[in-house]
């Protein structure tokens, strides 16, 4: 086996709109913390992106409501962050199935420390998925800032 790969596809099922249960188990081989699995039946949302989806709704109806009542600077900073949000989530759709389905299944055990869950996180996505560097630097910065919340609730 080698190091740095997935060595099984991600079977899953679609239980409602955001809920994948895994039907096989998933198989990593991470070059630093060696062979991770992920259980069959183990339930992920996948990648939390759509996160960026509402904010990029949110901020349009911002900078709607700012142009009605006319608030030019608050309509510009409205659509400046629905475009980042939009281009974020663009940018992210549709990859790291298997990472992301690891990376949840890491901070819900918590054998791991944040830092290193995401630091896995990151590996499976490049070397794992082939996910380009500065994509997976994308999704990186992603559980980085966002992540603390849900490690945090998940280690009660």
């Amino acid at each position: 086996m080698s190091s740095g790969k997935f060595q099984s596809r991600a079977v899953v099922m679609q239980r409602s709109r955001w809920v994948f249960e895994l039907v096989e188990p998933l198989v990593y081989l991470d070059p630093v913390l060696g062979t991770r699995v992920v259980p069959a039946g183990f339930v992920s949302d996948l990648a939390s992106i759509r996160i960026l989806r509402e904010v990029c709704r949110y901020a349009l109806l911002v900078a709607l409501a700012a142009w009605v009542i006319g608030w030019g600077w608050v309509e510009q900073l409205g659509l400046v962050v629905a475009l980042v949000a939009l281009a974020l989530y663009a940018l992210t759709a549709g990859y790291g199935l298997r990472a992301s389905i690891l990376h949840d299944y890491e901070y819900l055990r918590g054998e791991l420390t944040r830092r290193q869950a995401d630091g896995l996180y990151y590996r499976a996505l490049h070397l794992g998925d082939g996910t380009a560097a500065w994509r997976s630097s994308i999704f990186w910065c992603g559980v980085r800032l966002g992540g603390f919340a849900r490690y945090r609730a998940a280690q009660k």
